[in-house]
Parts: structure tokens; sequence; C-alpha cells
């Protein structure tokens, strides 16, 4: 794993699927990072980068994941 330089701000995101609330900590790399973060619960694409400026997700509240929408 690469070292971070810096430890960025703490804030939280919600899926705006299932509503399942994330706490976010973004850390600064010394070399750009491509990646994306899909929800724990649902599997809907929260957040996709291609930056030094790097996203972790830790889940702090499960939000409703519905099987299927059409039932």
């Amino acid at each position: 794993m690469a070292q971070t330089w810096t430890h960025g701000s703490e804030q939280n995101e919600t899926c705006p699927k299932c509503n399942s609330i994330y706490r976010v900590t973004t850390f600064r790399l010394p070399t750009r990072d491509s990646d994306y973060f899909d929800c724990q619960v649902c599997g809907d694409r929260i957040r996709e980068w291609n930056d030094t400026e790097v996203p972790s997700f830790t889940l702090i509240q499960r939000g409703q994941h519905k099987e299927s929408e059409n039932k």
C-alpha cells in the first residue's frame, strides 16, 4: 500500500438509492489512484475517482435495501 502524505477531512455521505450512511475519510497519496466505491448494502455506485485525493468509506448506518423495485 502506498504511504499517505496527509490525512484529510472526514464527512458523512449517504447512498442515494438505499440511504445507507458512510463516514468518508479522504487521504492524499503521492501518486494518482483510479478506483470506485459501491454501496455495501444495495450495490449502487456511490463515487468514482482518478486523483491523488482518495476517499475511504466506513459504513456507519445501514439503509433500506429493496430486492426489487417492481415487486
